[in-house]
């Protein structure tokens, strides 16, 4: 799956849970900025999905354009 963009309505969620369970990075899109972050959870919360990183930071998913998962060596 790596470099195949996913749009959020299409499953990012699914794909933010299978990199939880196993800390992977994925390449999030955010307005015209890609950052690469691991996933350490997903959870939902105050009405909204949010997308937690390793550093604890805390992403809506609604504000999440694309996701693309990283093939790690």
């Amino acid at each position: 799956m790596a470099n195949r963009c996913v749009d959020w309505r299409c499953g990012v969620l699914d794909l933010l849970e299978a990199a939880a369970l196993r800390s992977a990075p994925v390449d999030v899109r955010q307005g015209e900025r890609w950052q690469r972050l691991t996933v350490r959870d997903v959870t939902s919360a105050e009405g909204e999905d949010w997308l937690v990183t390793a550093d604890g930071e805390r992403i809506a998913v609604s504000e999440i354009a694309a996701v693309r998962a990283v093939d790690e060596p």
